[in-house]
């Protein structure tokens, strides 16, 4: 009995430690782009200097397990842009699955799509259906985080910035 009691505490203690707790949508969703914006650092084709540089396909692994897709392809006078995460894991906690579509005309203005899914000890979706694309970068509307247990929370496109600072 005594050893089930120091594997219970031991198990609060060790999932204390590695849980990370969010007081309201917006600062998960902070600490979510922290996180995302990381793991795109390992492409190579999205971080070239200039829009043309960028047009190409590649994967990177995850630290732990997972990939990152990256494709861009030209269409008509602009591109569409697929960053597909599958099982992808840097971080132990923060596991990433599924896409962010960018549509993109040659100004770099546009419209996302697609939801990624957070497995592990902070889980939760991040909907970029109703998010504009303005020279490149969110420009206008709003992200939708859904906390488990919680109704979806719009979560302004500016905070995809302070996530940059």
């Amino acid at each position: 009995m005594k050893k089930l009691l120091i594997l219970i505490v031991m198990f609060v203690f060790v999932s204390a430690v590695f849980a990370e707790s969010f007081s309201s949508a917006e600062d998960y969703t902070l600490a979510y782009f922290k996180k995302l914006n990381a793991t795109q650092t390992k492409l190579t084709y999205m971080n070239k200097k200039g829009s043309l540089a960028k047009i190409g396909t590649e994967t990177v692994n995850g630290n732990i397990s997972g990939t990152l897709f990256y494709d861009v392809k030209i269409k008509g006078m602009g591109a569409v842009i697929t960053l597909r995460y599958t099982n992808y894991c840097d971080e132990a906690g923060w596991t990433f699955d599924g896409a962010i579509i960018t549509h993109s005309n040659m100004a770099q203005n546009g419209t996302f799509s697609g939801i990624i899914k957070v497995t592990g000890v902070s889980p939760a979706q991040v909907c970029y259906d109703n998010v504009l694309l303005a020279k490149g970068a969110p420009g206008g509307g709003f992200y939708l985080t859904t906390l488990p247990e919680l109704p979806p929370e719009k979560i302004d496109y500016t905070l995809y910035f302070k996530s940059k600072e």
